[in-house]
């Protein structure tokens, strides 16, 4: 184990080779930063030495056969076959289909077609990029409570209350962490400093995150942000900050939004240059697979990132504790997970989705907390903001 002060080198040590695993405390107490949330705060990184988990410059160059597979499981033409030998023929059936047997949560009929609500986490390959895996630090230790809402603790921060939309793209790998990176900037502030990330930037110009609307990685995203920085954006429409979010909801079956071309220049009537835009991540890291470590990150440093494996059940989620009950694998989802609780004496994780505040309740949900369902707890990532 060796102490460091806090220095941008230490960002990049996570991203090499080592001899060993080794235990990397990085003190940030002093590091520039406006509110107090940095006091008494240490990083612990453990850096896979064997270089299994380490990428080419290009992570995707021979993901090409690979893509077209993803791409055929988001669109099989039966959309409600409960993955049992049956198929239904309607939403309602389906709804009803699942009801019949989850006992811990209720299905209902969204206000949209089933196909417009998308996906956008690659799975299998993908997962081979990862950060390394590290959590935060506080001297003194409080026993956490047996419920938490990030939005009742950082009440001043709005963003933790802001449901976002991915439209027609399978973006949920860049608006879920832009999203979390919005939120953490407002808690490590103290309120003091908002900002709100845009996906545009992560979509177009991130070529190393993934395939724009085909889906992308989670942790590429983080270390974007730590290594290049990511520019605002607001709502599809909104015309607000740099790069407002390019896509609205799916106008027909089949439909596929294209990324826009990576073009650096904000919007007209913005007063800010793309690069005078970007704001930083210090460190980015994934938190480790266990239920008390998330509890700790998520109640003293605000939400994180999970991914997850999505089947077309959870799509009619309305209300309660998610635990797959029928339908098919469409491939891995990510959200922003903003607290926990229990309820009918069964442990959840409470999330911010982002298909819209018509879809679950209010376009939040729980799932089950404590068992790695569909590995959601294997993959949570996380990172503290530079303040410059």
């Amino acid at each position: 184990m060796v102490q460091l002060a806090f220095a941008p080198i230490a960002i990049k040590m996570a991203f090499v080779p080592s001899l060993a695993i080794i235990g990397l405390v990085l003190c940030l107490h002093g590091a520039q930063a406006v509110g107090s949330a940095e006091n008494n705060l240490g990083l612990k990184l453990f850096v896979q030495s064997s270089g299994e988990h380490q990428q080419p410059q290009n992570y995707y160059q021979n993901f090409a056969p690979y893509r077209p597979r993803f791409a055929e499981a988001k669109y099989a033409p039966e959309q409600f076959r409960t993955g049992y030998g049956n198929v239904v023929t309607s939403q309602a059936a389906f709804v009803q289909a699942i009801n019949n047997r989850s006992t811990t949560w209720k299905a209902a009929v969204n206000p949209k077609r089933n196909d417009q609500y998308r996906a956008g986490v690659l799975s299998d390959e993908s997962m081979k990029f990862q950060l390394p895996q590290g959590f935060v630090l506080k001297l003194h230790e409080d026993p956490l409570p047996a419920s938490f809402d990030a939005r009742q603790k950082w009440s001043y921060c709005p963003s933790m209350n802001m449901v976002r939309s991915q439209g027609c793209c399978d973006s949920s790998f860049a608006v879920a962490a832009v999203s979390t990176m919005t939120d953490r900037w407002c808690v490590h502030s103290e309120g003091k400093a908002q900002f709100n990330f845009g996906a545009y930037d992560v979509l177009s110009c991130c070529h190393r995150c993934g395939f724009g609307c085909d889906g992308g990685v989670p942790s590429a995203v983080w270390n974007y942000w730590v290594e290049s920085g990511i520019t605002s954006g607001g709502p599809f429409g909104s015309n607000e900050g740099c790069q407002s979010y390019p896509f609205d909801v799916c106008k027909k079956a089949g439909d596929a939004a294209e990324a826009p071309r990576c073009l650096r220049v904000c919007q007209p009537g913005y007063n800010v240059t793309y690069a005078e835009d970007k704001h930083y991540g210090r460190v980015a890291y994934m938190v480790p697979k266990d239920e008390e470590r998330i509890m700790y990150e998520v109640f003293n440093f605000g939400p994180a990132q999970a991914t997850f494996t999505m089947y077309t059940d959870f799509v009619q989620y309305h209300s309660g504790v998610y635990r797959h009950t029928l339908g098919l694998r469409v491939g891995m989802h990510s959200v922003k997970v903003m607290g926990w609780g229990e309820e009918n004496n069964v442990k959840f994780w409470l999330c911010a989705n982002s298909w819209g505040a018509q879809w679950g309740e209010g376009g939040f949900f729980k799932i089950v907390r404590g068992e790695d369902h569909l590995g959601f707890e294997s993959n949570v990532v996380a990172g503290l903001p530079f303040f410059r």
